[in-house]
């Protein structure tokens, strides 16, 4: 039988006694979440596709470039006639 934690192969005889490796472990959870962390990075490439993402992306290169990245933002002016 499959390890629930881990996925090695434990004897039923034996499945008291498994200790799971942590790195097994960490592989096994990471494999389990394979689909959601490439569901993940097609919602990021979409964002970033976006009207929203490209101006987030275009302001981040301009704060870099401005060396102001650290610098909390500016307040926008006053909107006349608000």
């Amino acid at each position: 039988m499959p390890c629930p934690e881990c996925g090695a192969s434990v004897e039923v005889a034996l499945e008291t006694e498994h200790v799971c490796n942590p790195e097994r472990r960490i592989d096994f959870e990471l494999f389990q979440l394979r689909a959601e962390v490439s569901r993940l990075g097609e919602e990021i490439d979409d964002y970033l596709a976006s009207a929203q993402g490209r101006f987030e992306q275009w302001y981040a290169e301009h704060e870099r470039r401005s060396g102001r990245a650290d610098e909390p933002p500016e307040e926008p002016p006053d909107e006349p006639g608000a």
